[in-house]
């Protein structure tokens, strides 16, 4: 079992979709089980031979973070400036600063948790992770195996932006696509939603998108996280 976890607007579904498919390149006598996970009622059987689970999330409750935490042959932990994620779910998911920020700091805490996991590995969104090929044989070496060049080439094309923007465009097309509400639309298969479409990738989108108050409140809330993972604060003086 392999689990994605990540802050939302970490580019985590990327995530997801890149360890799905390298699971299916590199390991081809399993069937890939993807799945979004909250609760631990939504867990399948993680000791399950049969099937390759493949498990993305944000904050979980604990007994799917104890489980997940047992039972993963790697975390893949994606992070990003706190600042950033907060303007995103504002810009993107259509949120309130307050919900944004709530829904960043659980995730960032969360994460930070799993950091030193004997088999994580971090994937910060600032080192453009999404954009190297060299991830992808990242990941596939977290399986124990290695990408063949074809299937290398294969999926960076697939990851890349114009395919997504592609996919994203044909979701209510798809049968595995479900409505969680009125003006969303996510593909089940994928967890790519309707709201991931138009994305630029901007890093430092929050210095226009954030009116300086909140990015200080952001700051004053996650100022510790931000120092541990390299992010500085430029608003609000440490004491």
């Amino acid at each position: 079992m392999h689990w994605c976890l990540g802050i939302r607007g970490s580019a985590s579904t990327w995530v997801f979709n890149a360890v799905r498919k390298i699971a299916l390149a590199v390991v081809p006598d399993r069937p890939v089980l993807g799945l979004y996970i909250v609760r631990h009622a939504e867990l399948p059987a993680l000791d399950d031979t049969a099937h390759l689970v493949i498990v993305k999330s944000h904050e979980t409750d604990e007994a799917a973070a104890a489980a997940l935490s047992e039972h993963a042959q790697a975390v893949w932990i994606s992070i990003r400036d706190p600042r950033d994620c907060v303007a995103s779910l504002v810009q993107y998911h259509g949120l309130a600063f307050r919900t944004a920020l709530r829904d960043v700091e659980q995730d960032a805490r969360f994460c930070a948790r799993f950091t030193t996991h004997p088999r994580a590995r971090v994937l910060r969104y600032e080192a453009g992770f999404a954009d190297e090929p060299a991830t992808l044989d990242r990941i596939a070496a977290g399986f124990g195996g290695a990408l063949a060049a074809f299937d290398r080439e294969r999926i960076f094309a697939e990851t890349r932006r114009p395919a997504i923007e592609a996919f994203i465009e044909q979701l209510g097309k798809l049968p595995t696509a479900v409505r969680p509400g009125p003006n969303d639309l996510v593909d089940t298969v994928t967890q790519w939603h309707n709201f991931h479409a138009n994305r630029t990738g901007e890093t430092g989108r929050w210095r226009r998108m954030l009116a300086q108050p909140q990015a200080a409140t952001i700051e004053l809330r996650l100022g510790d996280w931000m120092n541990a993972f390299g992010y500085p604060t430029e608003l609000v003086v440490e004491t």
